[in-house]
């Protein structure tokens, strides 16, 4: 249950508090949102939080001071950049902040993420890996591995694998995956995004991508798991 978890969002546009808000308490966190960096220290002065979703580029006391401040008192951060360049988001990595996520967001990437931060704590609550045959998930690390070797995956690719996996077998619908994967109810051409997607997945965890076994396609509905599935 996610009803006693507490996030502060800090961040100073306000269409984007109004769609992390949302988001959040659509999961069932109490979320608080404020506009400015001296709000940010004020408001996590005065309350206790799970987690904070903090913006970098903020009016007057930038991301990075409030980021070193939220450390000293050991609220776990995520950082909201809109910047493009690397070094931007691993300075607020280094500054103490334990994961990023990208302007423009994917929805359903930015709840995983803010899961697993606050689950990095309640490790009871939750299960910590997923395995298959020759492929494995770790929730916490995001480490997947394939006949012992690591894959890299995009984020979308991660959350497709995962979202499958945990089916155990059932079919995941087209509607299902555009709605847990990316966010959306409606995109058009939706159904063709989803098959590059796949097929790449399928090109790193399948032994042949050309004659899936892993992921398969159910006609018409969408695509399910097919081997046995361990979640512990």
């Amino acid at each position: 249950m996610n009803s006693d978890k507490h996030i502060l969002v800090v961040d100073d546009e306000p269409h984007i508090l109004q769609i992390l808000h949302f988001l959040l308490t659509d999961e069932g966190y109490q979320v608080t949102t404020v506009e400015t960096g001296e709000a940010a220290v004020e408001t996590a002065d005065g309350e206790d939080f799970d987690l904070v979703v903090l913006d970098l580029a903020l009016p007057g006391i930038d991301g990075f001071s409030v980021c070193r401040t939220l450390r000293d008192k050991g609220i776990p951060i995520l950082i909201l950049s809109s910047h493009d360049e690397d070094d931007y988001v691993i300075s607020g990595l280094e500054l103490g902040a334990l994961d990023y996520v990208r302007k423009p967001f994917n929805h359903r990437e930015l709840i995983l993420r803010v899961a697993n931060l606050i689950g990095r704590n309640d490790s009871d609550e939750k299960p910590q890996r997923i395995v298959s045959e020759g492929l494995s998930v770790n929730f916490d690390s995001e480490e997947v591995l394939c006949r012992g070797e690591r894959v890299r995956l995009t984020p979308t690719e991660y959350l497709l694998l995962v979202l499958l996996m945990k089916q155990k077998g059932a079919v995941v619908t087209w509607e299902e995956i555009l709605r847990e994967v990316w966010g959306t109810e409606e995109w058009d051409g939706y159904r063709q995004m989803i098959k590059v997607n796949i097929q790449r997945l399928r090109t790193k965890v399948e032994q042949d991508p050309h004659n899936p076994r892993v992921i398969v396609n159910q006609w018409g509905r969408g695509y399910r798991f097919a081997l046995p599935v361990t979640i512990s």
